[in-house]
């Protein structure tokens, strides 16, 4: 990206550097300036980000089996309990990563998810699926979605295993959208929630794309090594952003279970930018924007385009964004991941 200075009003690089925490510096120096540890700054820089003291803090609650809290998935985003993404995510927007014993240690945990195994530890799911073996496909698979996220940002995608299940995922949503049932993949039964169609699911499971499934894509650059993953990249998000999945919203539907349904989220809802700024959500849809640009899929839609153009309205002549704060927070679970400090 050696264009990315060009629709800015200026550079606030050197004011980040004299002013931000050592966390941003660092990424602004390796992921925007391409400088290395062979750099003594940046070498430096280093060795204070993985000395960074609120996040040492949380090392000391992680649990032998290499979670924290007992739990993978960050279910509720107003929920302030430790859990192993949510704890994880920080970390690696700190720029911690493979290198931390502590994430190779949790990294082990997740990878048993990848395995076909019989049985295998369900942690905050394990008395929802107690005895209904379709509640237990379902928490397999999510935690298999969730688990590649936390996997591909740590840098395991190299990994052939990893890799394998990128592929296989990006194989199954393809098949999802490529299928006439995603144009209407879910049907109103009562008065409840939408129930996903029986039509819609592959192995006890829908891959409808959602948050989840577009942080694996969008953290894992080897697909965009080749053609034919990414052409199959653009069909799967203008399916997400076409009209029959956005009137969906954040609820993508609820799957049917003998013990009742499971409501399905995450949804990609794109919403217009003056909801965002009002109810306080605009670090949700940086997040959503970082994840489009990662797969090099942003100037594709121009609705993402329009997102882009009132955030560049809002850059001061000195490179600075000064966006009232009152924009910011209303869902701490994006508030975690994206903002280390407050500037």
């Amino acid at each position: 990206m050696a264009d990315w200075k060009s629709p800015m009003r200026a550079d606030p690089s050197e004011w980040l550097v004299l002013s931000s925490c050592a966390p941003i510096k660092y990424r602004l120096l390796t992921e925007l300036h391409s400088l290395t540890v062979a750099d003594p700054n940046v070498a430096r820089l280093r060795a204070e980000v993985l000395d960074w003291p609120p996040m040492k803090k949380e090392l000391r609650y992680q649990r032998r089996d290499g979670t924290w809290g007992g739990k993978i998935h960050s279910a509720n985003p107003r929920d302030s309990e430790r859990t192993t993404e949510k704890v994880l995510w920080q970390m690696y927007e700190l720029s911690w990563d493979r290198e931390v014993k502590q994430i190779r240690a949790a990294a082990k945990t997740l990878k048993s998810f990848l395995a076909q195994k019989r049985t295998m530890p369900l942690y905050e799911f394990k008395a929802q699926v107690k005895q209904d073996p379709v509640r237990e496909r379902l928490a397999i698979w999510f935690l298999r979605t969730v688990a590649l996220g936390l996997l591909v940002r740590g840098g395991w995608s190299s990994e052939k295993r990893v890799m394998g299940a990128i592929e296989n995922l990006l194989q199954r949503v393809n098949a999802f959208v490529s299928d006439p049932v995603s144009r209407h993949p879910v049907e109103h039964v009562g008065v409840g929630l939408p129930m996903i169609k029986r039509e819609a699911m592959e192995d006890g499971y829908c891959f409808i794309p959602d948050m989840h499934i577009l942080r694996v894509f969008a953290h894992t650059p080897e697909l965009l090594d080749s053609i034919r993953y990414r052409t199959v990249l653009k069909k799967i998000f203008d399916y997400v952003m076409s009209a029959d999945y956005q009137d969906l919203g954040e609820q993508l539907g609820a799957i049917r279970t003998v013990r009742g349904p499971i409501a399905r989220g995450w949804g990609i809802h794109l919403r217009p930018v003056e909801e965002y700024a009002e109810k306080g959500n605009v670090d949700e849809l940086l997040y959503i924007l970082e994840q489009f640009a990662r797969l090099g899929l942003l100037n594709r839609y121009p609705q993402l385009m329009t997102y882009m153009d009132w955030l560049m309205s809002h850059q001061g002549k000195d490179g600075r964004w000064d966006l009232p704060t009152k924009y910011f927070g209303q869902k701490p679970l994006f508030m975690s991941w994206l903002r280390l400090e407050r500037d």
